[in-house]
């Protein structure tokens, strides 16, 4: 008789607490992820940080959350985590009362893009599996992956060579802004360098002279076809391959910056967050110049949006002028050098920096 009274206690508990989970399981509970940073090069690591917490007195036998990430953020452990065709990954989680688990995991970021890992499906119910209790959370895990920058040595030579060029062949003139000196008016000086204070103290017209720099203005074009003409969808290894002009694109940027040039960026590739906007970075100078060209690889998608001879077209109508137009192409063609002859007759340079690997077509 006292067995009958135990089980009957103990299935009335049971019934109980599978109630008590199907409707509450979930209550209190919230949580949060987010990447310990916002940007990283392809190739580094970062944490993707999980926050559980439980703001009830009761706790919660199970907790699994669920979320799908791309195969391109590899985790580095996979202890309480179960991985599912490299996409779908779930955690496991045993919450007590008035308690917090944070987990933070190791990802190696393997190729460029933007990743939205926000999105959580979690689920939770009583001790024996009954009852189950689903809810879906958004967290703030958002990361931009830049291209890898190549090393110097293994970037084509024509990109070598260019930036040599860059260096000692150039339209040199004399900068307004830097001032050396004071000296006597001389034919075809312009009115604009005056020294009116000096003009006045020596009695004769008096102009001020100016150090000579470099007039550094680039414009990086990248071309996503792998030749001329481009019908339908590529094949995945051409896709890859193109991933080497994105990477030699990002590299002459980085060198850009590092030596104080203005840049932009153009492409004829879509824009993830934009698929019908024209890729276009006007020419300017600085890390946060470098950073918007980088965002603006990172984001694209390798297909043609528009034939290439049709963003050198956008060049040319746009009134480009004085500046070194860098090509990065997996190939040359009559069209191109068409257009870049007109290109250099409005006092622009044209080069065309080929990606290795791939014969012109």
């Amino acid at each position: 008789m006292t067995a009958f009274w135990i089980i009957l206690i103990v299935g009335i508990l049971a019934l109980i607490q599978v109630a008590y989970y199907q409707r509450h399981a979930l209550r209190k509970v919230s949580y949060t992820r987010s990447f310990s940073r916002r940007r990283c090069f392809a190739g580094e690591r970062v944490e993707l940080v999980e926050v559980l917490r439980n703001d009830k007195l009761i706790p919660v036998p199970w907790v699994r959350v669920e979320s799908r990430i791309s195969p391109n953020l590899r985790f580095k452990s996979q202890e309480n985590l179960d991985i599912a065709m490299d996409t779908f990954h779930k955690s496991l989680f045993f919450l007590g009362g008035y308690s917090r688990i944070t987990r933070r995991h190791e990802i190696h970021c393997l190729k460029r893009g933007y990743y939205d890992c926000s999105a959580v499906y979690m689920a939770s119910g009583d001790l024996f599996g009954l009852a189950s209790m689903r809810k879906d959370f958004m967290g703030d895990a958002k990361l931009t992956v830049y291209p890898a920058i190549p090393k110097a040595e293994d970037l084509p030579e024509s990109a070598l060579k260019w930036q040599g060029d860059v260096v000692v062949r150039r339209w040199i003139m004399p900068d307004p802004m830097l001032v050396n000196g004071i000296r006597e008016y001389r034919s075809g000086d312009s009115r604009k360098d005056v020294h009116w204070a000096a003009t006045a103290r020596t009695g004769r017209l008096q102009v001020k002279t100016h150090d000579y720099t470099v007039s550094p203005r680039v414009m990086l074009c990248l071309n996503t076809q792998i030749h001329d003409r481009v019908y339908g969808s590529m094949e995945p290894a051409e896709i890859d391959f193109l991933e080497n002009g994105v990477n030699i694109t990002a590299a002459l940027a980085a060198w850009c910056c590092e030596n104080g040039i203005d840049m932009g960026f153009c492409c004829n590739g879509e824009d993830l967050s934009s698929p019908d906007a024209a890729i276009y970075v006007a020419p300017g100078s600085g890390e946060a110049k470098l950073n918007e060209i980088l965002e603006a690889l990172a984001v694209l998608k390798i297909k043609m949006r528009v034939g290439f001879h049709a963003t050198l077209d956008g060049l040319i109508s746009g009134g480009a002028t004085d500046t070194d137009i860098v090509v990065v192409s997996a190939y040359w063609s009559e069209s191109l050098e068409e257009r870049a002859e007109a290109l250099r007759k409005a006092g622009n340079s044209v080069t065309w920096i080929k990606i290795k690997g791939v014969t012109a077509s």
